[in-house]
């Protein structure tokens, strides 16, 4: 009976990931930058001979995920104590300072008074990365997740339509921005350089990119696990969601199958 309730309980604490109790807000992300030219300042916007940026807003927990190819013969280091990205002006580093730690805690009860022992490494996000020639490099920085709840709080004035957000018609309230109005904007500096044989820089330079939020939907006939499954080749898109009336109603069904376990065995332990 233990093990049975065990099984009850965890089904019933994640079935919500399959109910359509939830209320997506999803933002299409667009770059208005045109490819391959050198402005005033020397900078190398979007892509050239030597490295091009991509990335990738699809991430669940809201961070942008920055891919970094080397065209060249000769390696490049990324300097991600120079490189940032803003966010409606506001500047955040590619390097945090914070520090995940993956492991287990074990307990020694041989030893006199509680005495904890930690097994495993500690992970940070490095301050360079060296791309050796042809081959790419990824990097998981800055959230843009307090930007997209912001936007929760706004009013969608707009009817429902059937809007192909995911390559097929989907009811949703819509609206679309340009670079102008955009109530999103992102901007992209990578600093590189060029390394010779003995791996010393040669050039140095930064590739920048902009983007922002073309559109902003609400969706509510999609489950979490729907969309979820959409996005994974949708890099361009990003998405944000409430959960409303979901955990009064799975309380009250587990209590019940818990009332009726024990009233069908009183004597079992849970």
């Amino acid at each position: 009976m233990k093990n049975l309730l065990t099984n009850i309980i965890y089904l019933f604490l994640t079935s919500f990931l399959f109910f359509n109790c939830s209320t997506h807000y999803i933002g299409t992300w667009d770059n208005y930058d045109k490819e391959g030219f050198v402005n005033e300042s020397g900078n190398l916007l979007v892509k050239n001979d030597t490295l091009g940026i991509s990335h990738a807003f699809n991430k669940a927990s809201g961070k942008v995920q920055v891919r970094m190819e080397n065209y060249t013969d000769q390696p490049l280091l990324i300097n991600m104590t120079k490189s940032t990205m803003t966010v409606n002006g506001r500047a955040m580093g590619f390097v945090d300072g914070k520090s995940t730690i993956f492991g287990i805690l074990d307990q020694d009860l041989l030893a006199i008074g509680n005495t904890f022992v930690f097994n495993g490494e500690m992970e940070s996000n490095p301050n360079t990365i060296i791309i050796p020639p042809h081959s790419y490099a990824e990097s998981t920085s800055v959230n843009v997740i307090e930007e997209k709840r912001n936007l929760l709080g706004q009013r969608f004035d707009e009817g429902v339509t059937n809007y192909p957000l995911f390559d097929q018609a989907t009811p949703m309230r819509v609206r679309f921005f340009n670079e102008s109005n955009s109530p999103i904007k992102l901007t992209s500096y990578v600093n590189y350089s060029t390394l010779d044989k003995d791996n010393q820089p040669t050039s140095t330079n930064t590739l920048t990119q902009n983007y922002f939020l073309s559109s902003y939907a609400k969706v509510t006939g999609m489950t979490i696990k729907e969309v979820d499954y959409r996005m994974r080749n949708r890099e361009d898109v990003s998405s944000f969601y409430e959960v409303k009336g979901v955990g009064v109603g799975l309380t009250l069904a587990l209590a019940g199958i818990i009332v009726a376990a024990l009233i069908i065995d009183p004597d079992s332990e849970l």
